[in-house]
């Protein structure tokens, strides 16, 4: 049996169009996972922070809730020897990374929901797979279509 490789190295000298066609595949999976994610982002509720007078700190006061402070970023792309695209999801929030880990504003919240964004990604990996499937097929039929 004989390879030809001539297919393989032609795919690898275009890498960025095959890389375009998997960025919108990315894209639509972390954007599905970050849609889902809001559903378990904790809100409301949130005791204000006081100074020594009894007095509600300013700064707290007026600060955007974790729910709105979702964002996307992206794409990165990563042109080395395993050749890839990066898209990513989070919180810019100060209180993100504790909430992920079930800590909701410093303390401990009853019955958490640990890591809200690796259970939105786990509903999401489904709908990535079909996509990123969809995209490498498109791209090889048009780079090597059928005579």
């Amino acid at each position: 049996m004989t390879l030809d490789i001539a297919p393989l190295l032609k795919l690898r000298r275009q890498p960025e169009r095959m890389l375009s066609r998997l960025e919108k595949a990315c894209y639509a999976t972390v954007r599905n996972a970050l849609d889902l994610s809001m559903f378990d982002v904790p809100r409301g509720d949130r005791t204000p922070d006081y100074d020594e007078n009894g007095n509600e700190v300013a700064a707290k006061r007026h600060e955007r809730p974790l729910s709105e402070t979702g964002f996307l970023d992206g794409p990165e792309y990563h042109m080395d020897r395993r050749l890839s695209v990066t898209w990513v999801a989070g919180y810019a929030h100060h209180a993100a990374g504790a909430i992920h880990e079930g800590v909701h504003w410093d303390r401990d919240t009853v019955n958490p929901e640990p890591h809200f964004l690796k259970k939105a990604f786990r509903r999401s990996r489904t709908i990535g797979r079909k996509g990123v499937k969809k995209a490498v097929e498109q791209a090889l039929k048009e780079l090597f279509p059928q005579t």
